[in-house]
Order: structure tokens, then C-alpha cells, then sequence
């Protein structure tokens, strides 16, 4: 079977963490299982057995689409079309892992791949797959092509054993937590079931939305007056103070009340200098009582304190190592759990193709699963449900 070709040349991994790189990486190979050798038997625990190197950008090739070049390729092993061995040679004597084998762990860049999964680099098509797989070495493509089903299975296991191991490590969770907080100003405060306004609109949870507006107010006041240069809000307050006055010692007025307190505030701040901090949160005060906030300072910098802790922790759920991994395995089954492995191709000018068009236009997952095989998806499956249901 010769599947989405394009697919793997030169970058199997799939976006399952563990589970899609390893078939990923079973999936472009051209060696025999003894070129595997004790390699696939070596520990995840071996492998991670020395502090992982900083993750370097790894270029991602794009996903193949209708018409993408590929170069001469052996056809993809499946349970229906097992792998040809190389004519007139006998297999090749096993390596002992560590030996500089392509597919030794050390070799594979795991945790750059988990990085481009984890943190938004491989692109989202509209049902959710793949627009192109994580990087890895051309080497360990060619060095996986031609194992069979079996060795296969044992392949995806042990990488994706080694890449569980890797991104539930504290070590790579604190480097995550850090990669939110520089990239989505996220941080974890513990705080339970923040809501978005947009959440609460939804849910036609109006009490709840004008709250979250109220604090949004606040904040944008608060952020407001850290910006805007002292002078200009001299001259605002000075500018105004006489309106509101009139506004204040209006009996007719039905917010009179409120000009009486911004009245008494601006006042008391009227003969600080420009610069001083305390006029800047006095008169971030009455901006506040303008618009029916807080109207003393503590509340005001409280609530402007929560607002932020609150969209602190909404982006990094939103972007969080355990979120990321549940979006991400559940995306992998349900794609890789409907992947036709009977699928025809079809060889079009050095390009090969799938004939039914709506296969054609699948994604990185999708076709990734594909060239790996049904043996070897059924094992990434396996994995990917196990490790669902401890999240």
C-alpha cells in the first residue's frame, strides 16, 4: 500500500505526543527489524536518564496536499501489504542500542516534537487534524520504513513510553507553565472556574456578565491612568472639577450623590504634584465612581488585582499542559479511529495520490496513520485511550 507518501517524507511524528510521534516515527523507515535490534527494547527510563537538552526549533514540513512532489517512494507496509525485504542482501547484523542507530531515543527529538504539539506549532485544520507533523531527523525516517507490523507496535510503545515519561516530568511542566506565561500571559493562581464574558453571554448569565464587566471597567481604568502621563491627567481633573461641581450642587440631579464623591476625591488630590503616585490612584478613583465602580482606592486596586489574576488564569487553562494533552489525545482518537486503511493510491508524476479525492483531503493525522498501518495505529490508539483516562 502506498499511502499519502508526501505525508511522512521526512517528518513522521504525529501529533499524539507519545502516541502519534511514535507512529509517526514507525511509519518512514527502510531497514529490517534487525536494524532495530535491542534499540526497541531499550527503557523510556534509559532514555530520560539525562537532563534533556533545550528544545531547539525543529522546521515543520508542511502537510502534503493534491499535487505535492514526493520522490520515488517503497509503498508504506500495512497488515495488507507487509514491506518488501532488499532483494539480494541478507538482514543486516542488530545494533546495540546507544550504538548511533537513527532510531536509538537519544537520537529522536522528542522533546522538540512535544513542544510543537503541545504549544500550538503544527496549525489546526477546521476538523481539528493536522496541517503538517512535527519534525524529525530524515535519518530516522529512513530507519523505520521497513520494519514490520510487529516491530512496529514495539516502536510506537517504547516511543511513546518514553514521551508519556518526558512531558509528565515536573521538570517539563515548570518549563511549560514558563513558556505560558512569556507567550499568553498566563499564570496559575489556583483560582476554579474563571468565565469569560463571553462565556457568561452565552449562558445567558446576565448577573454574572455584568460583573465581569464592571471589573473590566475598573481594570481599564486602573491600566489607563499607569500609562497616560501625570500632566494629561492634571489637566483632565482641572478641566473637569468645575463641571462636576455644578453637577454635585444640583438638587435636580439624580447622580448628584455620585458628583458629591468625585467632587470630595478630586479635591483632595487637586494640590499633589503631577507625578505623585497617590494622584494618580486618587484620580483612578474617580474614573471609577464615573462609571459606577468602587469609590475608594482599596477597592478599586483590589478589584483591578482580580480582574488580572483572573485573566491570568483564564490563559493559561486555556493553554495549560494538561489541557493541551486531553485536546490533543482526544483529537488523535477520534481521527485515528476512522482512518480507511484500505484506501487507494494511485502514482501521478513521481506524486502518490489518493484516488478517492475526500481522502485526499485529509489531514496530517489522518494520513500519518495511514502509512503507518493499522497494527501500529491500533497500538497509538491504545496508548492515547490509556492515558485519557488518567487525565
Amino acid at each position: 500500500m502506498s499511502g499519502s507518501v508526501q505525508v511522512f517524507e521526512g517528518e513522521p511524528m504525529t501529533r499524539r505526543v507519545g502516541l502519534i510521534l511514535a507512529i509517526a516515527v514507525v511509519t518512514a523507515s527502510t531497514s529490517l527489524d534487525a536494524q532495530v535490534g535491542g534499540l526497541l527494547r531499550k527503557k523510556a527510563g534509559e532514555v530520560l536518564g539525562k537532563k534533556p537538552e533545550p528544545a531547539q526549533p525543529a522546521p515543520a514540513a508542511p502537510a502534503p496536499g493534491p499535487g505535492t512532489a514526493t520522490a520515488p517512494a517503497t509503498p508504506a507496509p500495512t497488515a495488507s501489504s507487509p514491506a518488501p525485504a532488499p532483494s539480494g542482501a541478507a538482514p543486516a547484523a542488530p545494533k546495540k542500542a546507544g550504538s548511533g542507530s537513527a532510531l536509538d531515543m537519544s537520537a529522536l527529538p522528542l522533546q522538540a516534537a512535544a513542544n510543537q504539539v503541545l504549544r500550538g506549532s503544527v496549525g489546526d485544520r477546521s476538523n481539528g487534524d493536522w496541517n503538517q507533523l512535527p519534525y524529525i531527523p530524515a535519518a530516522a525516517t529512513a530507519a523505520a520504513y521497513g520494519l514490520s507490523d510487529s516491530a512496529r507496535v514495539t516502536l510506537v510503545e517504547t516511543v511513546g513510553s518514553a514521551l508519556k515519561t518526558l512531558v509528565t516530568s515536573a521538570a517539563y511542566l515548570a518549563e511549560h507553565d514558563a513558556f505560558i506565561k512569556a507567550e499568553h500571559k498566563g499564570v496559575d493562581h489556583g483560582l476554579k472556574g474563571v468565565v469569560s464574558l463571553e462565556e457568561a453571554m452565552k449562558k445567558q448569565d446576565f448577573k454574572q456578565a455584568e460583573a465581569i464587566s464592571a471589573r473590566m471597567r475598573v481594570a481599564a481604568t486602573v491600566e489607563q491612568v499607569q500609562v497616560v502621563p501625570g500632566d494629561a491627567l492634571k489637566a483632565d481633573l482641572m478641566e473637569n472639577l468645575p463641571k462636576w461641581k455644578q453637577q454635585a450642587a444640583n438638587p435636580k440631579n439624580s447622580e448628584r450623590a455620585k458628583y458629591q464623591k468625585m467632587v470630595t476625591k478630586a479635591e483632595s488630590i487637586a494640590a499633589l504634584p503631577a507625578s505623585d503616585e497617590k494622584f494618580k490612584r486618587g484620580y483612578a478613583v474617580i474614573q471609577s465612581i464615573d462609571t459606577d465602580g468602587p469609590d475608594t482606592e482599596d477597592a478599586v486596586y483590589a478589584m483591578h488585582a482580580k480582574f488580572k489574576q483572573e485573566q491570568e488564569q483564564a490563559a493559561y487553562d486555556a493553554h495549560s499542559l494538561t489541557g493541551q494533552l486531553k485536546q490533543q489525545l482526544t483529537t488523535f482518537v477520534a481521527i485515528a479511529s476512522k482512518v480507511n486503511f484500505n484506501a487507494q493510491t494511485v502514482e501521478k508524476n513521481r506524486q502518490t495520490k489518493f484516488v478517492n479525492p475526500a481522502d485526499e483531503k485529509q489531514g496530517a493525522i489522518w494520513k500519518g496513520c495511514f502509512r503507518a498501518g493499522e497494527p501500529a495505529t491500533a497500538a497509538a490508539l491504545k496508548l492515547a485511550k490509556a492515558w485519557l483516562a488518567e487525565l
